[in-house]
């Protein structure tokens, strides 16, 4: 019985948290806003952030229908004097899990992760997504490639 009103007590805990299954560009605003993410709309669907001492990381809202976005998608690109080789993104995309990094056309190496909201996620995993891109992945990543804001 115990069991049950603790299943009881995290399931209200969750549908608190409220589950979405896209955001439109009002509701992303908002999140940014709460997690306290300096941010300037420069598109319909596209937002520049201020991240680990960045003050260009890319927010898309894609897989749109109407006004709602199913997908966000964050990257941030880095030129450097002598660009990482492939070895080094590879290694980067072999050793880590929720980004992925590739090289430009003209040098420049990139660093790239979605979020699929489609199948419902809170928004509390939404803030997560967003976090970690900017406290683990960005720092970790200008490490890996010797990068420095």
């Amino acid at each position: 019985m115990r069991a049950f009103v603790w299943v009881l007590a995290l399931l209200g805990l969750a549908l608190g948290q409220g589950v979405v299954k896209g955001l439109g560009e009002r509701d992303l605003e908002a999140l940014l806003r709460q997690a306290g993410i300096p941010f300037a709309r420069t598109d319909q669907g596209e937002d520049r952030l201020e991240m680990a001492g960045l003050k260009k990381v890319w927010l898309y809202l894609d897989y749109c229908q109407e006004e709602v976005c199913g997908v966000l998608s964050l990257s941030a690109g880095f030129t450097l004097d002598e660009p990482p080789s492939w070895e080094v993104v590879n290694a980067w995309n072999r050793e880590h899990r929720f980004s992925r990094a590739y090289l430009g056309e003209e040098g420049d190496v990139w660093l790239e992760a979605d979020l699929d909201l489609t199948g419902g996620v809170s928004l509390g995993a939404v803030l997560a997504f967003l976090e970690l891109f900017a406290e683990e992945s960005l720092p970790d990543f200008m490490d890996h490639i010797g990068f420095s804001p």
